[in-house]
């Protein structure tokens, strides 16, 4: 978990995922699907607007891992930031990730698998080309 530098505050919170990975877009569009009230921004992070909005995220980490920016500007990342989102996200589906995430143990492993898959993502799905 880390701070954004600049002291901003969102109207929403804001989910950065890579474009260019089949598996980052697939599981976004899922969750993205569940987010029917709209709680969340979903945004590519390739996007030249985001890059500005977001000066201070270290995008090659960004491009590794799903980033959430909280509305005060924290940022979480990885499983951790799935859980949130599922939280945000709300519904059956959103709150047992999120309460599965607080069982001791649990939120470790979920970082171990999550990491072990995000070095592989490209291999299991394949890659998209980069949006122009």
């Amino acid at each position: 978990m880390t701070a954004n530098p600049k002291s901003i505050v969102l109207e929403k919170p804001v989910v950065l995922y890579d474009g260019t990975c089949k598996l980052c877009v697939t599981s976004t569009d899922q969750m993205r699907s569940m987010d029917t009230e709209g709680a969340i921004d979903w945004r590519e992070l390739h996007e030249p607007a985001v890059r500005r909005m977001f000066p201070g995220i270290d995008w090659v980490r960004a491009e590794e891992e799903i980033h959430l920016v909280h509305r005060d500007g924290r940022i979480v990342t990885g499983a951790r930031a799935v859980a949130d989102i599922g939280e945000l996200i709300g519904g059956e589906v959103g709150k047992a990730a999120a309460a599965a995430m607080k069982i001791p143990g649990v939120r470790d492993a979920a970082d171990i698998v999550y990491h072990i898959v995000s070095q592989n993502r490209h291999r299991i799905m394949g890659k998209n080309e980069p949006n122009p």
